[in-house]
């Protein structure tokens, strides 16, 4: 399966991690989850729950249980693709501008 992580992202990663890196004891924490759970998503890509409809396709997301983030995620099962759109911290009152 093709994995793609788009443009914000992966500006999104970046600074999510530099946030957790300098104010967390487990550096690495937020970065493993990310790891575990695109693990879960090449086996099984449509785990996430729907979020919302578009025209190219579903919008899933899946919940990083410890660092408290959703990442957001398009799977085309024609294409044998998965791209992740953005990760976003669960807490926050509303969701990402799709």
């Amino acid at each position: 399966m093709k994995l793609e992580i788009s443009k914000r992202a992966r500006r999104q990663i970046e600074k999510i991690q530099g946030w957790w890196s300098e104010n967390r004891a487990a550096r690495s924490l937020f970065l493993d989850e990310l790891a575990a759970a695109e693990r879960q998503l090449r086996t099984n890509p449509e785990l996430g729950s729907a979020y919302s409809e578009q025209k190219t396709g579903t919008v899933r997301r899946v919940l990083l249980p410890k660092t408290h983030h959703h990442l957001y995620y398009r799977y085309r099962a024609d294409r044998d693709e998965l791209t992740v759109l953005c990760v976003w911290g669960a807490p926050k009152e509303r969701g990402p501008k799709l």
